[in-house]
């Protein structure tokens, strides 16, 4: 497990948890009584993921992301050059990489929101247990923007999904972006060695076969186990918000949209870092 420090996401949902729990002190019981229940209910991180990969629109194709953010804006010949390579050996400047990538971030953003303050609205405490469909979407839209930050960043279909089955590579590649996403040190440090080997001249089969490593197997492992403990943290606050019928909707959205917001942008950070 990863001994970074707490990220700002991590102090919302925290304090949102601790601030509903005082609210309900009136109606402690029943709030326990649900939080027990849905943590007996608790999928694995590997379940949530699996579920988020096969939701409709998870899958972005390289080409066809890359040809509707550049179209319009750059000359048939740019556009081509940077699906058939990367947006920066096409000529796209980095100032216009992450114009483009913090656009479309955005976009996703908005409709996390949008979707998780939709599913808060019945609130109450016996719609608490649905939660995990929330953050099925919200994982979905990670990996959305797990891979258009990548192919974005020249990193071409490490992290593509096909058919809403990846492969290992794709899978391990997940962990580790998610991980960075999280604010994973570990993560950040396995990103890194990816970044050096593609620097050296690493072909897309070599790094696919780097996932194939006992080492990196061991440290995809801890990534795993630390975004397990994230993702319980992050259920809790959101059980904690809808249990209150009026404001659950709200606190979900504030949640979930701060949440994708932060993990995009630590994404974006260490590609901006180790992108080509």
């Amino acid at each position: 497990m990863s001994d970074s420090p707490q990220k700002p996401q991590d102090d919302l949902f925290s304090q949102v948890a601790d601030a509903t729990k005082t609210a309900l002190d009136g109606a402690g019981d029943a709030y326990l009584e649900t939080l027990r229940e849905f943590q007996q209910k608790l999928p694995s991180f590997d379940e949530v993921i699996a579920q988020a990969i096969r939701l409709p629109g998870t899958s972005v194709n390289r080409a066809d992301f890359l040809t509707e953010v550049l179209r319009g804006k750059f000359a048939p010949v740019i556009v081509h050059a940077a699906c058939q390579t990367t947006p920066a050996k096409a000529g796209l400047t980095d100032r216009q990489i992450e114009k483009i990538a913090k656009k479309s971030l955005g976009k996703d953003g908005r409709r996390t929101t949008a979707l998780s303050f939709a599913a808060g609205i019945p609130g109450g405490v016996a719609g608490a247990v649905t939660i995990p469909a929330d953050l099925v979407q919200f994982y979905g839209y990670l990996i959305r923007a797990i891979q258009k930050l990548t192919y974005l960043y020249g990193w071409r279909d490490l992290a593509h999904i096909e058919a809403g089955v990846p492969d290992r590579a794709a899978s391990g590649a997940l962990v580790v972006m998610l991980g960075v996403m999280a604010g994973n040190e570990q993560a950040n440090a396995v990103l890194a060695r990816l970044a050096r080997l593609r620097a050296a001249g690493a072909s897309d089969q070599t790094l696919r076969t780097v996932f194939t490593e006992q080492a990196l197997a061991d440290d995809l492992r801890r990534i795993s186990d630390d975004l397990t403990m994230r993702m319980a943290k992050r259920l809790g606050g959101q059980v904690a918000g809808k249990a209150i019928p009026i404001v659950g909707g709200i606190v979900s959205g504030v949640i979930t949209g701060s949440g994708f917001d932060e993990m995009a942008k630590q994404l974006l950070k260490q590609l901006k870092l180790h992108g080509a």
